[in-house]
């Protein structure tokens, strides 16, 4: 375990599900517990109402946060996906927020140098929860790798399905030759672990969200596949999990690592090739699904510190 909190750039598209809004509750309850601090949050794929981003800094916000910087794909909706964010424009008008569009803000590749190049070598982990398109972005030049190799001690990306498959983030869209250029562009010597498809899918979460007050979370677990009455996977929740607890917290094991390769084809797809010597690791669940659920919607559902002082 690292020593002082865990410093976080996440990642994520805060489109469709809700997930993404539940994993940016945690981590928000995982820096009021002193466990993590969120250094900045890079938004992907792009949301036609043009929206999407103002959910986070709406999250933010009700976490008493309103100046985590946040900062948006350069890509249009021709070059990643572009789907209408469920939950955005009820949000946007219902919570209070900075009011910018997503057009407004500024460049998550810029946010991205910015903030690394601000941190300790080897401090910084990244929490990929969506699209890979900001990650090959910064990836494409020199320099942006050598900030990654230098500044990054690890990644944890929601994507794929293990030992193989195929998975919406690394695949939606066309995206696939997104996917492949990102991790093969990833320095080799900053580990990457997997969080897959089938490791999220059982751990439901959100139901508990029926009993307290509103929030910007509640809001997108009932707006999005009803899940505030059947409960949703927990993909991102589970990345965040490790990236700030790893494999083991208090005294429980959660995850064991398969450490190996990921080889992407073309379209995304996803095959593991198992190496105990290798680089990176999928994750394979050492508690069950109940217990992982519990553990994560305990920090979704924390109140505030910011409204627990008042």
């Amino acid at each position: 375990m690292t020593h002082g909190p865990v410093q976080i750039l996440l990642d994520t598209d805060m489109l469709t599900d809700c997930d993404d809004a539940g994993a940016l509750a945690m981590l928000h309850a995982l820096t009021d517990r002193g466990e993590a601090k969120i250094l900045g949050v890079a938004v992907n794929g792009v949301d036609t109402h043009g929206l999407h981003s103002a959910v986070v800094n709406a999250i933010n916000h009700y976490f008493g946060r309103p100046d985590i910087p946040i900062g948006m794909s350069p890509r249009t909706a021709d070059q990643t996906p572009a789907k209408p964010s469920t939950y955005a424009p009820a949000i946007f008008k219902a919570y209070p927020h900075d009011g910018l569009h997503d057009a407004e803000r500024p460049d998550a590749i810029g946010l991205y140098r910015r903030l690394l190049a601000e941190a300790e070598d080897g401090s910084v982990t990244i929490v990929s929860i969506g699209f890979l398109s900001n990650l090959a972005d910064l990836l494409s030049e020199t320099s942006g790798r050598d900030l990654v190799a230098r500044k990054v001690r690890g990644i944890t990306i929601m994507g794929g399905a293990y030992p193989a498959g195929g998975e919406y983030n690394f695949q939606f869209g066309g995206t696939g030759p997104t996917t492949k250029a990102a991790l093969a562009a990833w320095p080799e010597k900053v580990p990457m672990t997997f969080v897959g498809y089938e490791l999220g899918e059982p751990v439901v979460t959100g139901k508990g969200y029926a009993d307290t007050p509103d929030s910007p979370m509640r809001c997108a677990y009932q707006l999005a596949y009803d899940s505030i009455r059947q409960g949703r996977p927990s993909w991102d929740q589970v990345a965040v999990f490790h990236a700030v607890r790893e494999l083991h917290h208090d005294g429980h094991t959660w995850f064991r690592p398969v450490r190996g390769q990921n080889r992407i084809a073309e379209d995304g797809g996803n095959v593991w090739v198992a190496d105990p010597d290798g680089p990176d690791a999928y994750l394979e669940a050492a508690s069950s699904p109940r217990d992982l659920a519990a553990a994560i919607e305990a920090l979704m559902m924390a109140a505030p510190a910011s409204r627990q002082e008042k």
